[in-house]
């Protein structure tokens, strides 16, 4: 999306805003792009670890284009925005993701944070998947300017929650009202997942090792689940295949409900 013309913008007299609707009385400006940005990376490829979520993962280094403008006897200088968007390659950025590159020339990336904006794009956690990364300066609405794009080959990992945020099931079920059995995220079914023993007794849920967000419902063979519901129940001790899928916290530090599944 390169776009080299000339902008023949009205700037009102009091040139308070470039880009805005001005009277009758304004003068005529020309805005002439001066070329698109550029971007390089430090890397070409890289694999995301959660081990590693607080390290860099990887630098993009970049050069502005910003327009020039001429016409009128005060400096004006466009307010500039720019993004880093990502794209599945050879897509042509038809539905990217995109994040703030600041002020530059440098962006940095976090292992974290480039493994979550990646995640919004559907990548397979684990596989190698072919990317194209561009920046893209805002000088306004309706004048956008874009880099080259660059390849960029990542692969994403399955984000698991720290123990505060995590859901567990507790109750003479499982291990009493005092023991928590903690449950796994599963990033494919976005749902806390537990697969083992539980005795034919009572159980909740709860989040965070804490009685605050509880979730209890009516029925005993799955269904909807709401905030401090009444007990479940298991009704024959086996083994038993539970995934739970919560539909988050509220301000209050509440559950806001959610559903659950479970099998023998």
């Amino acid at each position: 999306m390169n776009n080299y013309r000339t902008l023949a913008l009205g700037l009102c007299t009091a040139v308070a805003v470039l880009f805005t609707a001005c009277k009758k009385d304004e003068v005529q400006a020309t805005v002439t792009p001066s070329g698109a940005p550029t971007l390089s990376a430090s890397t070409s490829t890289v694999t995301l670890l959660q081990a590693n979520a607080d390290q860099n993962a990887i630098t993009f280094t970049w050069k502005p284009a910003p327009p020039t403008v001429s016409g009128t006897d005060k400096a004006v200088v466009p307010a500039m925005v720019y993004q880093l968007q990502f794209a599945l390659a050879g897509t042509n950025f038809a539905k990217p993701v995109a994040i703030s590159a600041g002020a530059g020339p440098n962006t940095a990336l976090k292992v974290a944070d480039l493994n979550g904006t990646l995640q919004s794009l559907g990548l397979a956690v684990g596989k190698a998947t072919a990317l194209d990364v561009r920046l893209v300066a805002n000088y306004a609405a309706n004048y956008v300017e874009a880099s080259p794009s660059t390849a960029l080959t990542a692969s994403t990992y399955c984000a698991q929650p720290n123990a505060a945020s995590i859901w567990s099931i507790i109750g003479p079920a499982g291990k009493g009202w005092s023991t928590d059995i903690v449950m796994n995220y599963d990033c494919a079914q976005n749902a806390f997942v537990y697969t083992g023993p539980l005795n034919a007794d009572e159980f909740k849920f709860r989040y965070g090792g804490d009685w605050k967000a509880n979730l209890g419902g009516d029925s005993s063979t799955g269904g909807p689940l709401s905030q401090d519901g009444k007990n479940l129940k298991i009704t024959a001790a086996g083994t038993y295949t539970v995934v739970l899928k919560p539909a988050g916290i509220g301000s209050d530090g509440k559950a806001t409900g959610g559903e659950y599944t479970i099998k023998e």
